[in-house]
């Protein structure tokens, strides 16, 4: 490593050097803002890219156009300050690099299409090394997939992922040990954080670190902000600057939700409607299921996908049990209004001879959400006012939960309004609130 760090004229962040002598597959780079991850991590593909015999990289994230601004920069930038571009042909448009000395290449790759349906991984066979920047954005299917297709005798396979610390639940802390920091209490209340390690049977490297081993390549103005959100928002400074595991973030919608399991959910006898949020790409279409009685709520995660059409979403209706006989409430802003008369006429008739679905011929009961001025914060409110269930397998549902959060204005202070983000779910519990205010259901 010594001789190829002089050649390639870098200095290596001492915090990084394991990670160029690993034998584990995947190297973790976590921890804070200002660590450097991202410059660790195309550093270390100009590295291989040059130094070895054999190199397949890939660029990845969950939005393909996103690695434009980020990776794919980043590596040009590293390629700039070695004085090897002569030995590179880059291709702009397609985001990808060649070694020309040895033909060794870079591509850049999304792990969901433009269409927002899942990419195929398997052409991913004969690379050797992936990059993945917000490795927390992935979906845990497309990940465990993504790993699979990495199978490759030419040479040693290597998952690099960088992310700040996702939230307690996040299925990327399956492979790791956590264990609770030592309190720290915030406006006198005690908030838990958790500090982690990868397991002794993972196949990690973990590299953490903060913006402090990176100090030198960090100007004062940075580790002012940096260090002012101890003050301004703690949670936030010791989730995204110290890099801790919260149990969930700071100045959420809501709080208080309780699991179930699906067999209570099914035991519940009472009547029930399905509320959808459309989508189609990036945003899911989001379906649930509700039951209610007195001021409490049951909630199941029925459907969450992006890159439905209408006519998948009504065979996704029909395979879960949904049908012409049950009230269907859809959010009919951004198009939806015209989605809702698609699923009312059963696809204008067009769904009447659909094989293996006879009963799309009838279409479905779907009436549209009730909303106005002040809508969202009303309805909020109101469902902050009810006992809510959730089934424990909503996976999604949950996730929402944890990160649905209230705005906050450059000095932190609240603007009243949520987030839209992690939302989806969430809007469908609202909608389901305020049409039963609206309508006798």
């Amino acid at each position: 490593m010594e001789d190829s760090t002089t050649i390639l004229n870098h200095k290596v962040n001492g915090s990084f050097k394991d990670a160029f002598y690993t034998d584990r597959q995947i190297i973790d780079c976590v921890g804070g803002r200002g660590r450097g991850a991202s410059f660790f991590g195309t550093q270390y593909f100009l590295y291989k890219i040059v130094s070895e015999e054999y190199f397949r990289g890939v660029f990845l994230r969950r939005i393909h156009n996103d690695i434009r601004s980020s990776l794919f920069q980043d590596f040009k930038d590293r390629i700039a300050e070695t004085g090897l571009e002569s030995l590179f042909k880059i291709n702009e448009n397609e985001m990808t690099a060649i070694y020309r000395p040895t033909g060794n290449k870079i591509i850049s790759k999304g792990t969901v299409r433009d269409s927002g349906r899942s990419a195929n991984m398997k052409s991913l066979a004969g690379f050797t090394h992936i990059l993945i920047e917000e490795a927390n954005e992935l979906d845990e299917t497309d990940y465990d997939t993504l790993i699979v297709s990495l199978r490759t005798t030419k040479a040693e396979t290597k998952v690099i992922r960088l992310f700040n610390p996702p939230p307690i639940s996040h299925w990327i802390w399956r492979d790791y040990n956590l264990k609770e920091h030592e309190p720290v209490f915030i406006d006198g209340k005690k908030e838990i954080f958790w500090d982690y390690s990868p397991k002794s049977d993972s196949d990690i490297e973990m590299v953490r670190a903060t913006y402090h081993e990176n100090r030198g390549n960090i100007n004062e103005k940075a580790i002012a902000l940096y260090e002012g959100y101890r003050e301004k928002n703690p949670v936030y400074y010791y989730n995204q600057i110290k890099g801790l595991i919260t149990g969930g973030m700071k100045g959420r919608v809501y709080s208080g939700w309780e699991k179930m399991s699906a067999g209570e959910f099914e035991a519940i006898e009472c009547r029930n409607v399905y509320i959808v949020d459309f989508g189609y790409f990036p945003d899911p279409t989001a379906v649930i299921q509700v039951k209610w009685k007195n001021n409490e709520i049951y909630v199941h995660e029925l459907i969450y996908e992006t890159g439905l059409d209408d006519l998948m979403l009504a065979k996704r209706f029909i395979d879960r049990g949904v049908s012409y006989r049950n009230l269907i409430i859809a959010d009919y802003g951004n198009g939806g209004n015209l989605r809702i008369v698609t699923f009312r006429s059963a696809g204008s008739g067009a769904w009447r001879n659909i094989e293996g679905y006879p009963d799309l011929r009838k279409g479905f009961s779907m009436m549209a959400a009730k909303k106005g001025s002040g809508s969202i914060a009303s309805g909020i409110k109101t469902v902050q006012g009810l006992k809510v269930y959730m089934t424990e397998n909503s996976k999604n549902g949950w996730h929402e939960y944890q990160n649905y959060i209230w705005a906050t204005d450059r000095d932190g202070e609240p603007l009243g309004i949520p987030v839209d983000k992690n939302n989806h779910i969430m809007d469908c519990i609202r909608y389901f609130v305020q049409y039963r205010i609206s309508m006798p259901i």
